[in-house]
């Protein structure tokens, strides 16, 4: 078993693991050849490493393979495209829980600290959107962004309770947040919202698991 020495839920049901830690003294190294952001990404470098060494593998080794891992698609993917004439980073982020909301733009801060961020999200089920509104509120009110766009709920067939369709929504959620900063808006309208008001150099988050991905960020690529 090889566990997180830094998260206290862990320490409470794993009493016999080889741990890892970001104080471990590779911490640094890891963080300066990762071309990924986030202090949860360090942690991941710091499991992979500790698999590598059961293995056997050399360090030399394994910190090359992490100094040159881009990222998996859509955690975190980076593109440079062009809207209207104006040039933005595109990031496209498959996060739905409050958790990796949290984390992922709290990493887009640290990677962008003086860039206009916007994140575009789609809630991903109705009983999720539910059950953890309160998380979800939260980690948006808490979010160091400039600018969030939230759109309707993706509905996933077979996996929602009526009930509890008739008691969410995505307007809902954004009054709750209760920021000037965030607003609701149809799917549909998105694409020309962002065409017409972007200026330029923003760092644009699309983030969501339903099909907010082909709805959003492939016309804009397009």
């Amino acid at each position: 078993m090889i566990a997180n020495k830094d998260d206290e839920n862990i320490k409470k049901i794993i009493k016999d693991a080889i741990w890892y830690s970001s104080k471990d003294k590779e911490m640094k190294e890891i963080k300066e050849i990762l071309k990924v952001p986030g202090e949860f990404n360090i942690s991941n470098a710091l499991a992979a490493l500790s698999v590598a060494r059961i293995l056997k593998i050399k360090d030399e080794i394994s910190l090359k393979a992490l100094s040159e891992y881009k990222g998996s698609w859509r955690r975190f993917e980076v593109s440079q495209i062009t809207v209207n004439g104006k040039q933005i980073t595109l990031i496209d982020d498959y996060g739905h829980h409050p958790t990796e909301i949290r984390v992922t733009l709290k990493a887009a801060r640290e990677k962008f600290p003086e860039k206009q961020i916007w994140c575009v999200f789609q809630p991903h089920q109705y009983q999720r959107t539910y059950y953890l509104f309160d998380d979800f509120v939260e980690a948006f009110k808490q979010a160091p962004i400039d600018k969030l766009i939230i759109t309707d709920i993706y509905d996933v067939i077979g996996r929602e309770e009526k009930e509890i369709k008739q008691k969410i929504s995505a307007e809902e959620l954004v009054q709750i947040i209760d920021k000037d900063s965030a607003t609701y808006m149809t799917k549909e309208k998105i694409v020309d919202f962002l065409k017409e008001n972007l200026k330029g150099e923003e760092i644009v988050i699309i983030m969501g698991a339903g099909d907010i991905y082909e709805d959003i960020s492939l016309k804009l690529k397009a």
